[in-house]
């Protein structure tokens, strides 16, 4: 018996209750331990998706969520992704042992299923990309800020306002981040993917049951956290998407209508379950921002260019005209527009 095989047995007790920190704790360090113990976890808490109690299975599913959520992350996702240990799929399957499978669980064991398969196909995990992302830009405000301080202050004071080993993120990191990646390095291809996972997500829709009841709330607390980040994620995909549209080659082209089409009908699903936590805010404590994403009034316009018979000749003019103005940028010409605001605002002074 491994040493991990009472902790998570005591945390999928069949008691109507989130898991004890007592329980959750070592199952969480255990994700950054390379001595294996990722495996002991897994193997232990196997048993449980198999147990004919849903409560066991319910408490299961959290518990692997928060192994994701706030272990290490890449560890966990790299160990399942080339493992079957936990047999997901029969458990989203419906494929339980005596009783008939809530839905809820069969759709919450497929979303956790689903972002494992899509760590397999991508080499990462989305939503740790997109929130590593949100923390560099957050710390990156940060220490403009500290230097904005900094330039009215001695050195001895910058040097404090500097925070000491500043974490950073690799280039392969930030490469990734769907908002910067190129057509030819698979920006159609890992939308698609990541747009697959939000449809898994909002498929889990915990608010419409027992919303006293403390475990699907713990759930529905972690669904709207991973809601939040990975549509920003799919909403920077597809404004990128948008902006390499008029270059495509027209197999891509078509791709990208497709992906915008999906996008538009997602938008309303995530607008409708977002507005629904906004009003749970007191029961779940995650803020609810105001939802902002590219346009979905598009479609028309897009499919227009598409269809037109003479797609070949735009897209080759558009190409020039925008590797014509880059030229032009990256040679430093003046904006005609802006030297002449900047010749009145002189002559004001």
């Amino acid at each position: 018996m491994s040493s991990f095989e009472k902790v998570v047995k005591n945390a999928c007790k069949p008691k109507p209750t989130p898991p004890k920190s007592k329980y959750i704790d070592p199952i969480i360090a255990a994700t950054w331990s390379e001595d294996g113990a990722i495996h002991d976890v897994c193997k232990a808490l196997s048993p449980r998706f198999r147990e004919p109690n849903s409560i066991v299975v319910f408490k299961a599913l959290i518990v692997l969520h928060t192994m994701v959520r706030n272990g290490a992350t890449d560890n966990v996702l790299q160990y399942l992704s080339s493992s079957d240990v936990l047999r997901l799929k029969n458990v989203s399957g419906g494929q339980w042992e005596g009783y008939n499978a809530p839905k809820n669980l069969q759709h919450y064991a497929l979303y956790l299923d689903t972002r494992i398969r899509s760590y397999r196909d991508l080499k990462h995990d989305a939503i740790r990309v997109q929130s590593e992302t949100n923390r560099d830009m957050r710390l990156s405000m940060s220490l403009e800020e500290d230097g904005r301080v900094a330039r009215n202050s001695t050195f001895e004071d910058t040097r404090k306002a500097q925070p000491s080993g500043a974490p950073t993120r690799s280039k392969t990191i930030m490469g990734r981040k769907l908002r910067v990646m190129t057509v030819e390095k698979g920006l159609l291809r890992e939308t698609k993917m990541v747009q697959k996972l939000l449809d898994a997500l909002v498929e889990c829709r915990f608010y419409l049951d027992d919303l006293g009841d403390e475990l699907t709330i713990a759930a529905l607390r972690m669904l709207v956290k991973d809601l939040l980040v990975l549509f920003q994620a799919v909403n920077e995909g597809v404004i990128n998407v948008l902006e390499h549209y008029f270059e495509m080659s027209h197999v891509d082209a078509e791709q990208a209508l497709t992906i915008y089409r999906h996008f538009c009908k997602q938008a309303e699903f995530v607008v409708e379950y977002l507005g629904v936590a906004k009003k749970l805010q007191n029961l779940l404590n995650v803020p609810i921002p105001n939802l902002k994403h590219a346009p979905v009034s598009l479609v028309g316009a897009l499919e227009e260019y598409l269809n037109d018979p003479n797609f070949e000749q735009n897209r080759i003019e558009y190409k020039a005209n925008k590797d014509s103005a880059d030229k032009g940028i990256k040679n430093g010409r003046p904006n005609p527009k802006k030297a002449e605001k900047g010749k009145y605002s002189d002559s004001n002074c």
